[in-house]
């Protein structure tokens, strides 16, 4: 089969991602008319707890599946390492409900979800597999399936049944068909019929990997807090209201990380080429685009966004002054997320550890500090500390790394 141009790849990327995820964020608006707050408030956790288990689940695999052209690795050793993944990820989940006091029904909500990120997880190996061979149109329309799917079962199955764990049952098991009929089927066409999985290339690959999930897991942790500490503190009703007015700036933050996902391929080849002009060329590019775009969103939300909330929410005015401030807090939850993988490029490793455990420290410290005594606005400015720790980290990685450019590649 024959492979699509970078472009278009890059198109079906972005349009599949934004559909999927605008689908995904449509049903976090749509509990609260469908369901109540309550119910949103028990979604939310569920998002939140599973959040880090989700990315446990992936074991950041998918840019190294991708970029191992030579063949290191099979795709069934890929495949079967994200089954691993998967399994340990959702008995880490598990395991953690004994430790926090949550109503059976929550319970299962969370490991529902759980499950539904495990099937994600399942779907995203068999995306590398057809990113790897150029055809991310497949990708595009497996995101728009599952993505009608998710919204049409999520909402059909909770107005008729007013049950929120059914409903995530029921994005589950649409994901699955999805991922067995389609995800599956068509990335076959790329595997030889001969090829097996190495059990022991598939313990070399997991016990590799093993650095860059710590990082993953931190990262994502530490963005998550504040929201578990304002549910603990609060309950699930005050995290249901700040996630209804937290719910628009999933588009802002999908958005501005599809941007920057096309930016790992040359900066590599910059760095490879030892074009230190050409490498900083990309950076100052993409600083001025996001730039200007970062002002045009905070210039919407400011003139919009409280418009929107109430025309979308009931009962959500108090709470609509929050908008912006959370928009600033995606956006540089956006920052953070472009020069994380500029570090990776760069081979700043311990780096990316101090990152995810710098970031950590100070979002739990914030987070029983701030969201204790400052309930939903706590919330936010333990946000902007841990990621001004982790974007302060990340700037002086790069900047040291830039001093050392000759070391990087052929040190």
């Amino acid at each position: 089969m024959k492979e699509k141009s970078t472009l278009a790849n890059i198109f079906y990327n972005s349009f599949g991602t934004m559909f999927y995820y605008g689908c995904q964020w449509l049903t976090t608006l749509l509990v609260v008319r469908l369901s109540g707050y309550q119910d949103a408030g028990v979604y939310s956790i569920a998002m939140t707890f599973t959040a880090a288990f989700a990315i446990l689940a992936l074991y950041n695999t998918r840019q190294y599946q991708v970029a191992d052209v030579s063949g290191e690795y099979s795709d069934r050793t890929y495949i079967h390492s994200r089954y691993l993944a998967m399994a340990i990820a959702f008995l880490i989940c598990f395991a953690g409900l004994f430790f926090n006091s949550y109503t059976p029904y929550q319970w299962g909500a969370i490991l529902l979800y759980m499950l539904f990120k495990c099937v994600e997880a399942w779907v995203d190996v068999y995306h590398g597999i057809d990113q790897k061979n150029g055809r991310m149109d497949y990708v595009c329309y497996s995101y728009i399936m599952r993505g009608i799917l998710m919204l049409g079962g999520f909402c059909g199955i909770l107005y008729a049944t007013q049950n929120l764990v059914l409903a995530i049952s029921g994005i589950t098991a649409l994901t699955g068909i999805i991922a067995v009929c389609y995800d599956r089927h068509v990335a076959q066409r790329f595997i030889p019929q001969n090829e097996s999985a190495d059990p022991a290339a598939l313990k070399k690959l997991m016990l590799a990997m093993i650095p860059l999930v710590i990082v993953a897991v931190t990262n994502n942790l530490s963005i998550s807090l504040p929201k578990y500490f304002l549910d603990r503190y609060y309950g699930e009703t005050a995290l249901g209201f700040y996630s209804s007015v937290a719910t628009p700036s999933m588009i802002v933050q999908v958005g501005a990380q599809t941007v920057f996902i096309p930016l790992i391929r040359p900066l590599a080849d910059r760095l490879k080429e030892n074009d230190r002009k050409g490498f900083l060329g990309i950076l100052k590019t993409v600083g001025i685009v996001f730039a200007i775009l970062s002002v045009l969103a905070l210039i919407a939300s400011a003139l919009f966004g409280e418009w929107f909330l109430t025309l979308v929410f009931e009962d959500i005015e108090p709470y609509t002054y929050l908008f912006v401030p959370i928009i600033v807090t995606t956006l540089l939850i956006s920052i953070n997320a472009a020069l994380f993988p500029v570090c990776t490029v760069l081979k700043e490793i311990k780096g990316q550890m101090a990152i995810g455990i710098g970031g950590l420290t100070s979002s739990f410290l914030a987070s029983v500090v701030c969201v204790k005594h400052f309930s939903m606005d706590g919330v936010v400015i333990a946000l902007l500390i841990t990621l001004a720790v982790q974007i302060i980290i990340e700037l002086y990685c790069v900047y040291r790394r830039m001093k050392k450019w000759k070391e990087i590649w052929h040190g």
